[in-house]
């Protein structure tokens, strides 16, 4: 099944999930709040719902998923429907790029990191944001998977993968954070720490493009 077919079955699910967790969305926006840069123009790649955009001031974002899309334009956000793999914009066309859990999604992770730096100025800055498949939270998640509506679809990351394919494609990191400690989300911590060397399993990274 497509991935944006899934996500349009399931839209309502996935938008639910976050006021069902919102202990969990709330460390997860400050941990990406506390290494966020300032920007001018900014975009967020698989912005879902709007659930991050929106309350971090992003205003525009890319979604394949229709019905997803239709509720990040509610929460204010200019959506275009496209994927993050092809990305219709011209070069160097924003100085700020955000995905949040979007890595595990995509078909094309080096394509996918290619495009984001393309549309990026010189020295602006990509945040990945991520569930790290080697903490104790992306090893349940990566064991259980198939039992999961998303996840099922997913590929999961280790951050030494992440920070190798950063360096391939032309950033430099320049902060991280982490957050979510713990096995089950039953279970959590929710202290957040600079750096990446706790085993947190939510991480942000902030890298600039060279």
């Amino acid at each position: 099944m497509p991935k944006e077919q899934l996500f349009d079955q399931n839209f309502n699910y996935y938008d639910r999930w976050f006021d069902e967790h919102d202990t969990i969305y709330q460390t997860e926006l400050k941990a990406i709040k506390k290494i966020l840069p300032s920007f001018q123009k900014g975009i967020e790649i698989g912005v879902g719902t709007g659930r991050f955009a929106a309350p971090l001031g992003i205003k525009k974002g890319v979604e394949p998923s229709k019905k997803m899309a239709q509720i990040a334009k509610q929460r204010g956000v200019e959506v275009i429907e496209a994927y993050a793999e092809h990305l219709p914009f011209e070069d160097k066309s924003f100085d700020f790029v955000l995905m949040v859990t979007t890595i595990c999604f995509v078909d094309d992770i080096d394509k996918t990191l290619q495009e984001a730096k393309r549309i990026l100025t010189d020295n602006g800055y990509l945040l990945i944001a991520f569930v790290d498949r080697d903490s104790e939270l992306g090893t349940m998640y990566e064991k259980n998977k198939d039992k999961s509506r998303f996840y099922k679809e997913a590929t999961f990351f280790s951050k030494k993968e992440i920070f190798r394919l950063l360096k391939k494609h032309g950033f430099v990191l320049e902060k991280c954070a982490e957050a979510l400690f713990g096995s089950d989300l039953d279970h959590l911590s929710y202290e957040i720490y600079d750096g990446c060397k706790k085993g947190g399993a939510f991480l942000a990274l902030l890298a600039r493009k060279k």
